[in-house]
Order: structure tokens, then sequence, then C-alpha cells
């Protein structure tokens, strides 16, 4: 696979041999059995537009600082001190990008396809009324699945988790306040002398690269500036910052429903549509490709559902952000029976009839779970990584529920929080939490939902007819609440201060139509 013309080739995955095989069985005439299997492949994002190899370019980012911010380095007045980096070209060959945050896509392992095993059972059945109720369960298996783009699976350039360990564990022997103190946080942000200075800066210099960290020197002295130690102790310290390749191919899934559809055909002045899915979902990472879909990547200020360390991914597995563990939905429309030619007043007097007979009444509701929650802190301390909480008990929810949280926020109760706050704790300075990506028994709040249209027609002549409609829309006028605070240490945490993005209170709108 040759991408863009650059050059960079990745082996490509030959093996999607996709077998499916499906069989219909007419048990009676008013039963039906139904079921099927078959392998299909994901497109990988190595072929992906977003990913056409490495392009030898210089960023040129705005250094506000250069020392962890104890001092200021560039301004909004001017924020390239040194002048604009001109793009590298290929000018540095192999060594290209040295100094700066490579957010490259390098990469040569396979392009792995993601394999998916998909296979159904159900029966259908016709019942008396015109009525067909059919029950499925329906699977899907997943694996080789994209890490998302967002997820920091692409970086190969962070510090390990057993280093991290090793120094987490000399630093709290040290000082017995370690996580108090953020002793941890210290050492890895403590300024230490640049070894690559002499490759930026001086008459033997390599590179020509004024707005990389490792080109800056004091206004002064003109001597180079130190730099964060955790650059160093990374395995690619040449690089100031990231040095991203392909995303992790390793990601997995599991999805198990049971589906109930029905329907009844309009006979007795009734008909209606409808299903109700009971399932459950669980996977290692919820967010794809596309991670800027709904709240699986971020909610408010806090990065959510990426992994914790990149070198565990085996512990990211949980329930899926995607998860629904009930939906129903159903369409309904109502003849009323009562008016001219009709069960009820068959021979009734056309005015009366105008008044009050020929209407019609259809709803739509929906009924769905909330999302899974995720619970992260207020103020992380996990180096390269994305720190979660502790969960020290099992009684995590404070038993309110939305619409009880919302309206003790309003009233300024204390008590407002969705959740128990002494079940979570703080793991500790540079120390990953135990908590999942998504709690199962924590979620966001549902869709509960019913909107309603009324309609009369009168038939003016026989090819002339006048139709009126009220439609309401959010008929009871249920608010859907948006995610509570979820940062573990924030003083509203758990807190719900607003509503859905794109929820609306009721909403209603008469119409009249003339046919002819």
């Amino acid at each position: 696979m040759n991408q863009g013309g650059l050059g960079r080739s990745v082996p490509t995955d030959r093996n999607n041999v996709a077998p499916r095989l499906g069989f219909a069985w007419a048990a009676t005439p008013g039963t039906v059995l139904r079921g099927g299997v078959g392998i299909y492949y994901g497109l990988s994002p190595a072929s992906n537009f977003q990913y056409p190899g490495t392009a030898f370019s210089a960023t040129d980012p705005i250094l506000f600082s250069t020392n962890n911010y104890l001092t200021q380095y560039a301004t909004l007045s001017n924020p390239f001190p040194q002048g604009i980096s001109a793009p590298q070209g290929e000018k540095y060959g192999k060594l290209a990008m040295w100094g700066y945050d490579n957010e490259n896509n390098l990469g040569t392992e396979e392009a792995r396809n993601a394999d998916m095993y998909q296979w159904n059972l159900g029966i259908q059945h016709l019942f008396p009324g015109a009525i067909t109720i059919g029950v499925d369960y329906s699977a899907n298996r997943s694996t080789h699945l994209p890490w998302g783009g967002y997820s920091s699976t692409r970086n190969r350039n962070f510090i390990s988790s057993s280093l991290l360990a090793q120094i987490s564990a000399q630093q709290h022997a040290a000082d017995p306040n370690c996580d108090v103190d953020s002793c941890v946080s210290n050492y890895l942000q403590q300024l230490v002398n640049d070894p690559f200075a002499s490759f930026f800066v001086g008459p033997n210099a390599i590179f020509n690269e004024p707005a990389s960290l490792y080109s800056q020197v004091d206004p002064v002295t003109k001597q180079p500036l130190p730099i964060q130690l955790s650059y160093l102790l990374r395995p690619y310290p040449q690089f100031a910052g990231t040095f991203q390749g392909l995303p992790n191919f390793g990601a997995n899934s599991w999805y198990n429903s049971m589906q109930i559809r029905f329907q009844k055909r309009a006979t007795h002045y009734i008909s209606f549509e409808g299903n109700y899915t009971f399932s459950k979902s669980e996977d290692d990472s919820s967010i794809g490709f596309n991670a800027f879909v709904g709240n699986l990547n971020t909610v408010g200020n806090y990065t959510v559902g990426n992994p914790q360390q990149l070198d565990r991914l085996k512990n990211e597995w949980s329930i899926s952000a995607n998860d629904v563990p009930q939906r129903l939905a159903l369409a309904t429309i109502v003849d009323l029976p009562l008016g001219r030619g009709r069960w009820i007043g068959r021979d009734m007097n056309r005015y009366l009839d105008g008044a009050i007979g020929g209407w019609s009444v259809s709803g739509i509701i929906t009924e769905q779970s909330g999302q899974p929650l995720p619970i992260a802190m207020a103020v992380p301390r996990l180096q390269d990584g994305n720190q979660r909480p502790d969960v020290i008990c099992p009684q995590v929810s404070s038993g309110l529920n939305y619409h009880q949280a919302a309206a003790n926020y309003l009233n300024g109760n204390a008590n407002a929080s969705l959740f128990n706050a002494a079940c979570f704790a703080d793991p500790g300075d540079q120390v990953p939490g135990n908590a999942p990506r998504y709690f199962s028994n924590l979620r966001g709040n549902g869709i509960h939902n019913l909107d309603v249209s009324f309609t009369k027609e009168f038939a003016i002549r026989e090819s002339k007819t006048l139709q009126l409609r009220g439609e309401f829309f959010n008929f009871t006028n249920t608010e859907r609440f948006a995610f509570p605070d979820l940062g573990v240490g924030s003083a509203t945490f758990g807190d719900v201060t607003s509503s859905a993005p794109g929820s609306t209170p009721r909403i209603f709108q008469f119409g009249m139509r003339f046919q002819f």
C-alpha cells in the first residue's frame, strides 16, 4: 500500500475471506424461523487519507514558557521571538522532526482490518388481529479494532508504567507525604541540562530550528535553557513530545441483544409498530476512529474513555460508552371510533360529526437508558496517561435521580450530587486508579419522550378535503439533563447544572391543509 505518493508501504491484510450463511423456514403458515451468521471486515485506518505517512514538515509552536511557566517567553504581541521556522522538507534526512512533537504516521505493522463476527436467530409469528411479533437474538464479536484516533495509542513516546512505578517508589520512600506534596510530579518536571543542546545551539549545531524547545537560549548569556526531566525519560527523547504512528489495532468488543419487534396493521381503528431491545455492549475502546462523536472522548473539561497507561491496555476492558441496556420505540395511530360512518355514531348528524367525529390521534414514544458515565480526576496527576480515581466502596450512587439532583442544586441544597463522593478517592501522585472507563451503574439521563398529534379531516366534496392538525413535541414537557460534573475533587462533583444539548421543552404547532 503506497499512500499519497510519499513512498510509505504498509503490508496489506489479504486474509479477508468473508463467508455468510442465512436461512428462513416457515414452520407453519403463520410462523417463520430466520437466522444467519457471517464474517465481516472493517476498513483499516492505515488506508485513511488522514494517515498518508510521514510528511517531513516542521510545526511552529508558540512557546509561552520554556521552564514550566516559571517565566514567560513568547507573548501574543511577539509569539515567535526567534522568527518563524520554514518547512523542513527532507534536509535532515532520517533526523527529521528532532526537537519537535512528532505527529507523523509511521508504522510498518500490517494494515490489519478489523474482524467482525455476527450471528442472529429469531422467530416471527402472525397472531389474530393482524398482529405480528418477532423475537430475535443478535450478537457481534469484533477483534483487531483500532483504538480511537485521539486516544493516544498512536504515541510511542511515553514513560513506561514500570519506570513510573519505580520512580514513584523512590520518591515515596524519600517523602512520606509524597502524594500531598506531588513529589513524583515535581521530580518529573524538574529542569535539567539539555543533552541535545549541542545539536541545536553553537558552532557544531546540526539543526537550525528556532521554534524547537531544544533550541531555546538564555537571552542574556546565550546559553541553552534547561528542559524538563520527563522529556529525557521517554524512549525517544530526541522528540520534544509525542512520536506518533498508526493507532493500535488490538481493541475488542462484544455485543449481545434480545430484540422484540411488534406490528399491527390498520384494523379496528388502530395500528402500531415498534421494537424493544435489551442488550449489553462491552469493549476496550468505545470511541472508534472518529473520537469526536458524542460524549465518548471529552466531557466538559475532562478527557474520558482514553487509556490510563498506554502499555497496560488490557486493563481497559469495561462496559462500552455505547451501551444501551434498554430501548423502546413505539409509533401508533388511533382513529377514534366516533363519528359518521364509524362504530359509534354511524348515522351522526353532519354538523355534530364536524365537531366531534373523524378525529385521529397518533403518538411516538421513545424510552432509552442513559449512557454509562466515566468518572475522571478533576486534577489528574499521571504522566503520559489519563488518570482515573480509585473506587473504595460499591455504593457509588447517592440514590438521587436527575430531577431530584437538579432541583437540589437550583435550591442551593448541599445534597445535590448524583454520586456518593465518599466512594471515590485520589489514587495518588502518578498512580493509576482502579475505576473502570465507564460505570454500568452510573448513567446519564436517558430519553423519555412522547410526541402526539391530533388530526381532523372534513370531506367538503368528493374530491376536496380539509385537514386540521395539532402537533405536540415532548408532549409531557419532560426535561432531559446534561451529564453531571464528573471530576473527583471538584467542588461540584456529581452536580447536575444544565439541560442536555439539543433538548427542548414542549413545542406545539397547528396547521391546516386543503387537498383537491
